[in-house]
């Protein structure tokens, strides 16, 4: 929308908001209302009776009157209890206690006074209102009583959301996708604050540290999924937000203690470690149980330092893990297969520079048929005299990466501590600030898995500093009208580095037997597929990474007016980014198989035949500066309207506007235009509009609904790249995959020295002209019903649209030709039908002059990159929709007799064309750059069944005397959820070589870079929509079980013991994704290309479970808790 437009725009609905003349509640992000009509016995309403609203903790009061409708409601509330005081001549007065206000929510008195002079008081349930008759958004909040008393595996206490419909995880690091969304997409806050990164758009800290702010700091949070207020914005998913504790006129908290040890907890019929049992002999797989101690233990304490005026809140935590890693081949029965003394039958190794592919079983997935064809592949290239010499050499070089495997040390060590104070300067003002700081190290802790396909110092020590602190005044500036204003600066800091090589990989990887020795002081990398990857890891090391410092400045007015609640207001945050990573700088081999590397590290080791060591798929090697630092500025403005329109129908009109100022290119390069600017996208309007109508008027029945345009901030790493890599001077330059015969390309294992050669061109990396950020569409409708006894049930139905997604493709790729790819099956579980064919556009140059006699190549196929200054030019594009449905059951039955329930089930199903969830930019996302349809299919978060039960169940009994300190106080809480699994697709080992093109065209191609078309995309087989493949259901129940000791009232002593995935259910994490290799067949005396089924491990065979933050064998915890 052009910006003149936005402006009148904007100004209408500014006029429309202001010319209303009545009524609804409001409350702000960190905080909540009360409100409620007042009435006599004959249903009258009763104006101008004197409300006072009394909170019960710091004695802190606001005194309102009600309208002429006998309307009234009171803002600004923090969480916590209240007592309302009612009041009016020639009325008692009526008394309602512990009122509860929750974040973001109206609590609702409705009062009847009676006629004389005596006071009524009313025994309200400290708990919220059972259904809400005016909120429009789809949201949940997450207590105090849940969160101290329902188990949760990971220690976040962000980990609740995931009780929510429309909620669930991805990936195993805890990171949430809200209603198909990708998790990058979400915002977190903290009182009002930002508590995100922008450089990686999670939590700050990321999932490497156990969490950055302790759960006993948390009073409660809101979980916003949909409709949410003009208030939230930078999030296309979902909005999640917290409210911490504050101290009050007595002393309160708690200090605990919690213990989970391996020794309570069961195997993983996964996790193995494979051994030797008798010298020489086989390699074994025995089940073990690594070892995994953790210990969490800290205070909370509360209270005032000036009576009614001054109070302060303090919280120190710690949590140690001891937990090392085992390192394991990704496929043991692969690489730990022994070959054959002698080939079967009448077998021989056939010639070829790649015979691996050609020697396969007629039972197929027998891994010794992969070592035998690994030996053939030595005896070729090592030029050996028979298949025995290569066995030997096969068995010896397996040793030696053996031993870069096993255990290896890990913990984490973290403290954190949070003060804050709260100042009620005067009836008008209430100030608060408060500081949390976190620091973490975590030695070999950047997998954070229980095992990890890399060698034992190839894992990486990350560290993690991060401290923030939050200011907000609360100002009312008539009984009518408030202001909120918020100061945040935060700094987290976040570092990593390589550990020291083994023996041998100083011995292989940093010198040859010619007398080469390695220029940069750290090993490359080596990827081997099957097996394991070990030197540097590519991504090391990280000096800053990043090193990120913001401040957020935030100010919103509420302005009760008649029926209508006016709330307006901006925020500003400013951010400063510093990350020094560039990727491959030490250098990086990839292998299809052990055999290959074998070649290489068995030829490198002989000074004649060092040359010949080039038998890996790819090589890349980055080159330049270690990093950059730059700036973003976010503004957004808000406005809302919330429209009591009568007693039974509420309406929310709002909008909200945002723009990122990106910064400035850096590194302009002129002969590439589009890397001069960055994106500015400034028509960010997101209006927002939802109901709830009371159906019967009786506040049993509320039909809600509601629709809004929400938009999302531009991830910061993204930035980063396109500043990094523009091909100009100065820049970071990655290597393209480089292919042995390539100009440029290294023996095995040298890397390239100084800077890059000119006869290797660069990466680009830039924004498309036309970038827009990511927004998403979304609409739901809900009919909640009570059903007596505290219980709702709900029935909603869910719609997420998104549009603008981002994702990256080359767009310097050559022309494609035809190949022809013939599928060859070994047996009956082939993916494809055995014999057929499969063309495809092939992205490629030429390596082979045509046959004698035949045609020369046609001159309108053009086999080089349009620009051959430049290897990828890579444009982000934001050209990615995405639909998610979803229908959603829920019932919720607040605490009554001592039982809490909460239900969910969620069908759903989210499509979109890649949408792609990762930082930084690839290289190409898509299967084929010129076919963006192609890439149409499930999401990655599709998860079309869900169902979540949790309850807290407390002993109903009140034994008397000396048997209730052993009879009473007890609480069981069971939390299950049950899901489909993850998507996948399957995918191809390998890069295609020498391929023959169609008759059209006669020669022999290589693909420009990787893949089964050359163009460095996507790996998964045509012919299957993307993730048409899903991992078996996941299902996990936790339980809690505990007893009190009450001591004078005033003090309990809690002892708890909790299980997490409490019937070991085997939650498979992992499976093997490859179907086919690319191989040659002859037939006739001509050799054609092929899709080979793959002769490692079964596609869709697993390969482990329970490996992540989320999923776990059954663990056992331990605990113990004082409240005072």
């Amino acid at each position: 929308m052009p910006f003149g437009k936005l402006v009148r725009f904007i100004v209408l609905m500014l006029m429309f908001f202001v010319s209303a003349h009545e009524q609804m509640p409001a409350q702000t992000a960190v905080d909540g209302a009360i409100g409620g009509t007042v009435r006599d016995k004959t249903g009258a309403v009763v104006s101008n009776a004197v409300i006072v609203i009394h909170n019960n903790g710091t004695n802190a009061e606001q005194t309102i009157t009600s309208d002429a409708a006998g309307g009234y409601r009171v803002i600004h509330l923090q969480s916590g209890l209240y007592t309302v005081n009612i009041s009016a001549n020639g009325f008692q007065v009526f008394k309602a206690e512990k009122v509860e206000v929750t974040v973001g929510s109206l609590t609702t008195v409705q009062s009847v006074l009676a006629l004389g002079a005596s006071t009524e008081t009313v025994d309200v349930s400290g708990e919220a209102p059972v259904i809400n008759t005016t909120n429009n958004d789809f949201s949940n909040t997450i207590g105090l009583r849940v969160l101290e008393d329902l188990p949760v595996n990971n220690y976040r206490w962000s980990a609740y959301a995931l009780q929510a419909p429309g909620v669930v995880e991805s990936g195993g690091f805890g990171l949430l996708s809200f209603r198909g969304q990708s998790t990058l997409l979400n915002n977190i806050t903290i009182d009002g604050a930002d508590d995100n990164q922008a450089f990686f758009s999670e939590e700050r800290g990321r999932t490497n540290i156990g969490y950055s702010t302790p759960k006993s700091v948390i009073q409660e949070f809101q979980i916003n999924t949909s409709n949410y207020s003009t208030e939230y914005g930078r999030a296309a998913g979902g909005v999640v937000n917290a409210v911490t504790k504050s101290g009050s006129n007595q002393f309160h908290g708690e200090g605990y203690f919690l213990d989970r040890d391996s020794a309570l907890a069961a195997y993983n019929n996964f996790t193995t470690q494979n051994v030797q049992l008798t010298p020489g002999g086989p390699f074994t797989a025995v089940h073990i149980k690594p070892t995994d101690i953790r210990k969490q233990m800290g205070f909370a304490v509360g209270g005032p330092i000036l009576r009614d005026k001054l109070f302060f809140f303090f919280a120190l935590d710690r949590f140690y893990r001891d937990f090392p890693i085992i390192t394991v081949p990704s496929s043991p029965s692969t690489f730990y297969a022994t070959p054959s003394a002698s080939l079967p039958g009448s077998t021989t190794c056939p010639g070829g520079s790649n015979p691996i592919s050609s020697v396969t079983s007629s039972t197929n997935y027998d891994p010794n048929f992969y070592a035998d064809s690994g030996a053939c592949t030595l005896k070729t290239n090592l030029g050996l005299a028979t298949y025995s010499a290569g066995v030997t050499n096969y068995i010896a070089g397996q040793a030696g990466l053996n031993s870069l495997l096993g255990q290896a040390k890990r913990y984490t060590d973290q403290t954190l501590f949070f003060p804050k104070i709260d100042w009620q300067i005067n009836n008008r003002n209430h100030l608060s600030a408060e500081v949390n700081r976190l620091r973490f190290i975590s030695p070999s802790g950047q997998q954070t898995n229980v095992t990890a396909s890399y060698g034992t110092q190839s894992i990486g020590n990350v560290y993690a500093r991060d401290t923030w602190g939050v200011a907000r005044l609360d100002t009312y500036i008539t009984s009518q009208i408030s202001n909120e204003v918020r100061y945040q600066y935060s700094r987290d800091f976040e570092f990593a580095g390589a550990e020291s090589p083994t023996t041998y990989e100083t011995n292989t990887l940093m010198k040859t037997a010619a007398g080469y020795a390695n220029p940069l002081g750290f090993p490359p990398n080596v990827s081997i597929t099957s097996a394991f990857q070990f030197g540097t890891p590519t991504f090391y090391n990280r000096p800053a990474y990043p090193d990120e410092r913001r401040w957020q400045l935030s100010d919103t007015v509420l302005w009760i007016h008649g029926n209508h609640t006016l709330k307006f207001g901006g925020d500003y945050i400013h951010t400063n980014d510093l990350s020094e990573n560039l990727s491959s700088v030490f250098g990086a081999y990839s292998y299809t198989s052990v055999a290959t590397y074998l070649s290489d590290f068995y030829l490198s080791q002989n000074p004649a035949t060092v040359s010949q060591a080039a038998h890996y798929t790819s090589y890349q090697q980055g080159f330049g500066p270690l990093g950059f630092e730059f700036q973003t500025s976010d503004y957004a403005g808000f406005i809302q309207d919330e429209w009591k329109v009568n007693p039974r129908l509420s309406l929310m009109l709002g909008l909200r506007y945002e723009y990122e100022q990106t910064p400035k290119a850096q590194l302009p390069n002129p002969l590439v235009p589009q890397t001069q600017s960055m994106p500015s996208d400034k028509n960010n309007i997101a209006p927002r509009v939802g109901f709830a109508y009371d159906v019967f008027g009786t506040g049993k029945t509320v039909v809600r609904g509601g629709y809004g345009i929400f938009n999302a901030r531009l991830i910061n790493s993204t930035i980063y790249n396109a500043i990094a890599q523009t091909g100009a001077s100065g820049g970071q330059v990655q290597s393209p995959n480089l292919v042995p015969g390539n100009p440029g390309a290294p023996v095995f294992p040298q890397v390239i020295s100084g800077s890059l050669t000119s006869a290797v061109t660069p990466n680009v990396i830039f924004f498309d002209p036309h970038f827009q950020l990511p927004q998403i569409h979304q609409a739901d409708l809900s009919i909640e019903q009570d059903l007596g006894a505290n219980t709702v049930f709900t029935l909603s139905w869910l719609g997420s649209y998104g549009r603008s997604l981002p994702t990256f493709v080359d767009t310097n790729l050559p022309n494609p030709v035809n190949v022809t790819y013939t599928v060859v099956n070994n047996d009956s579980t082939g993916l494809l039908r055995n014999g057929s064919q499969i063309s495809v556009p092939f992205y490629g140059y030429p390596v082979k002059s045509p046959v004698a006699g035949a045609p020369a190549p046609p001159t309108v196929v053009d086999f080089n990159r349009p620009d051959p200054r430049y290897a990828a030019k890579t444009a982000i594009f934001s050209g990615v929709t995405s639909n998610y449905e979803a229908l959603v059951a829920q019932l919720k039955r607040q605490l009554r007799h001592g039982v809490q329930l909460q239900a969910s089930y969620t069908w759903s199903h989210a499509l979109d064309y890649g949408e792609n969830n990762t930082t930084f930019t690839s290289t190409n996302s898509l299967l084929d750059p010129r076919n963006i349809r192609a890439e149409y299919g499930n999401s990655m978060q599709n998860v079309p069944n869900r169902f979540v039960l949790t309850a807290l169940i407390y002993s109903p009994w009140h034994v008397r005397g000396w048997k209730s300190f052993l009879l009473n106080d007890y609480q069981f809480s069971p939390s299950l959820s049950a899901q489909n699994g993850v998507p996948y697709s399957p995918v191809m080992n390998g890069n295609p070589q020498n391929l023959a093109t169609s008759s059209s065209v006669t020669g022999y191609i290589t693909g420009v870079t990787s893949g089964y078309n050359g163009a460095g995309g996507s790996t998964r087989i045509p012919g299957f929509a993307r993730n048409a493949f899903s991992l078996p259901a996941t299902v996990v129940l936790d339980a809690r079980v505990s007893k009190r000791l009450v001591v004078r009232e005033r003090y309990d002593l809690e002892f708890f013991a909790e299980a997490f995935n409490l019937p070991n259910h085997q939650n498979v994490t992992t499976t093997n994704t490859t179907a086919y290799a690319f191989g040659t067949a002859t037939s006739g005396g001509s050799t054609y290309s092929t899709l080979t089924q793959y002769t490692g491990a079964a596609f869709g065979s697993v390969s482990n479970s329970n490996n992540n933050n989320i999923y776990s064998p059954r663990q056992v915890q331990l605990g113990a808790r004082l409240h005072f």
